[in-house]
């Protein structure tokens, strides 16, 4: 496979690198008390949940404590409405590994822009799959998956690390998408790195490619950008190296002012979307190409925007029209329900911290004797 598809097959010989501690890409939230982390976390959904966080571009991540991540899966299991909430309306990765807890707010703009480039490369797909021969019958079986979690997991009932793609696409014989694309917003740009690397890595490159487009929000600028990570295989002095290759790193396709630049815009291969393996043999040497220009992208994000903020047309009933609304409604968190879950976390705090000071004096009971 050429290295433009930056495949695994394909190999680049290189001194291996001195080993570096990997730094918090965004400031982190901490805390030493138990579960602290963890209720910071479910007053952030509670406060989402209820009209409270008004910044359009919400993200914030959580540096969480060991035992915290289940803490918040417990909580939404018996909160119904708020657990309904944040499955519809909230996006969150965790990782396992390094106890971190991203949340993200979609706005509409993010929203319609993602629609927008996940329905162009649908449609470019589509005319493949109405041609004739192996591309054709390798496009059929290629489909959006938006919005689902993908766990890396060997048995993924036992993983809780996962992650909410934007967007991606998958080959129906594989178990991983072969692209997947994520719209960050300029404060949280170098996150992008961080999953990409997750993505490719931790799936052993069955995820082929990750698409970052990075929409800067504010007057202060309206750039954006596009980053392109591929699957590549190293020979190092300690053998092969996987590594996740930035082949397009922040490369501008509309400028501060909100002007398109000369930018070739994103190619895709259709032997990117499942893993290699698949890739080959359904398509052996044959391939096509699917594109979208930097002009197109930046179309997207200007129709994404412009229907936001815009006065929207409504219309009244006549003083002469009654409504009547069903007697039974939908249950809905009171203030009361939001004290007492409140004080519920607060009851499971105290207790741990009671807990960690019975342990310590014990123990230090036990050394004195």
């Amino acid at each position: 496979m050429s290295t433009s598809q930056g495949g695994v097959a394909q190999h680049q010989h290189v001194t291996q690198p001195p080993s570096t501690t990997d730094q918090p890409l965004t400031p982190l939230l901490t805390d030493k008390k138990p579960f602290a982390g963890a209720l910071r976390v479910i007053a952030l959904f509670r406060d989402i949940q209820a009209g409270r966080i008004t910044k359009r571009d919400t993200q914030v991540e959580f540096q969480l404590a060991e035992g915290e991540y289940g803490h918040i899966e417990r909580t939404l299991r018996r909160d119904d409405v708020l657990s309904g909430y944040v499955q519809d309306k909230i996006r969150y990765d965790y990782d396992e590994d390094q106890c971190r807890l991203f949340v993200r707010v979609s706005t509409e703009t993010h929203e319609r822009f993602i629609d927008a480039v996940e329905d162009d490369i649908r449609s470019q797909l589509k005319k493949i799959r109405n041609g004739l021969g192996r591309k054709a019958e390798f496009a059929q079986k290629v489909h959006p998956v938006r919005l689902t979690e993908i766990r890396f997991d060997a048995s993924a009932l036992s993983s809780k690390s996962k992650y909410e793609p934007d967007a991606s696409f998958r080959h129906e014989d594989a178990q991983y998408p072969g692209v997947i694309i994520e719209v960050a917003y300029s404060q949280q740009q170098g996150r992008l790195g961080q999953l990409s690397e997750n993505y490719i890595l931790d799936s052993d490159a069955n995820i082929r490619v990750v698409v970052g487009l990075d929409i800067a929000y504010g007057k202060e600028s309206r750039k954006a950008t596009l980053s392109i990570w591929r699957s590549q295989l190293f020979d190092t002095t300690d053998g092969p190296e996987l590594r996740a290759v930035d082949v397009v790193m922040d490369e501008a396709f509309r400028d501060d002012e909100g002007n398109p630049v000369d930018h070739p815009g994103l190619r895709l291969h259709l032997s990117d979307f499942t893993c290699e393996g698949l890739a080959r043999e359904e398509l052996g040497d044959e391939d096509a190409d699917i594109c979208i220009s930097g002009i197109q992208l930046c179309r997207y994000i200007d129709a994404a925007e412009g229907k936001v903020g815009r006065a929207l047309r409504t219309e009244s009933l006549g003083n002469n029209v009654k409504k009547r609304k069903r007697s039974e409604t939908p249950a809905e968190i009171q203030s009361s329900d939001e004290a007492k879950y409140a004080k519920q976390e607060e009851r499971a705090a105290k207790r741990a911290d009671y807990d960690v000071d019975y342990q310590d004096k014990r123990s230090t009971k036990s050394r004195s004797d």
